[in-house]
């Protein structure tokens, strides 16, 4: 897991005829072959809006795998934009000095989680919420993430390290409703003991390429956290 700090444009207008203006905007989207189309769009266009734009206009077969990427080649990281994701808003999170893209490309696995959701959760790796130490099973799991009251408890090892840093050390993580958390004294959970490294409600999970090379990671399975 690589932890970094955001990197966020801001562009503000100076006057309501502008902002007006600004209601509609040109996009550049890549497809796999690196080929490119810039299209106007409106500000509220969503990834789900850009997928089927494009399923038109390149005359693609529309079988719900086409999916929006988010790719930012500098730190070697990218995601799928969610379908309901503001395309516009992806775009104002980017530096104007950062080589970003969105890529056009089909994901098979795109809504295999909720295809098969059990297949996501080892039952070693969950537990119900920080109240109980009750392993959850499995033909549970689905009503518990339907039930707003309780939300399953995933934990592990993982290698992490900051950007700043060039070491990679395993922890104990547990991710929860209200975060993701690291123990700084083995796999205790204790609140004392554990350390919080991100809300995922203000953050986003990357796939990290080519982890060993770019980033020194233990293994090229690896995410990142921005």
């Amino acid at each position: 897991m690589l932890c970094t700090r955001p990197c966020i444009g801001y562009r503000s207008c100076s006057n309501s005829e502008h902002c007006l203006a600004s209601k509609r905007g040109v996009i550049k989207v890549y497809n796999e072959d690196n080929t490119s189309r810039a299209v106007e769009v409106p500000s509220d266009i969503t990834a789900r809006d850009i997928c089927q734009l494009f399923v038109l206009k390149n005359h693609c077969i529309d079988d719900h795998s086409w999916t929006l990427f988010e790719h930012i080649s500098h730190l070697g990281i990218e995601r799928t934009i969610e379908d309901h994701e503001s395309v516009m808003e992806v775009l104002s999170g980017w530096a104007i000095d950062t080589e970003c893209r969105l890529y056009f490309r089909k994901n098979f696995a795109k809504y295999e989680f909720f295809r098969k959701p059990l297949a996501f959760f080892p039952d070693h790796m969950v537990s119900i919420s920080s109240e109980t130490n009750g392993a959850v099973d499995h033909s549970l799991l689905i009503q518990t993430f339907l039930n707003s009251s309780t939300c399953p408890e995933i934990h592990g090892h993982l290698h992490a390290k900051e950007q700043s840093r060039k070491s990679w050390k395993k922890f104990y993580f547990v991710l929860r409703r209200s975060g993701l958390y690291f123990s700084n004294k083995g796999t205790s959970k204790e609140p004392r003991h554990l350390q919080f490294i991100a809300d995922f409600s203000d953050s986003d999970v990357y796939t990290v390429l080519s982890a060993k090379k770019l980033h020194g990671a233990p293994t090229d399975c690896g995410f990142c956290v921005k």
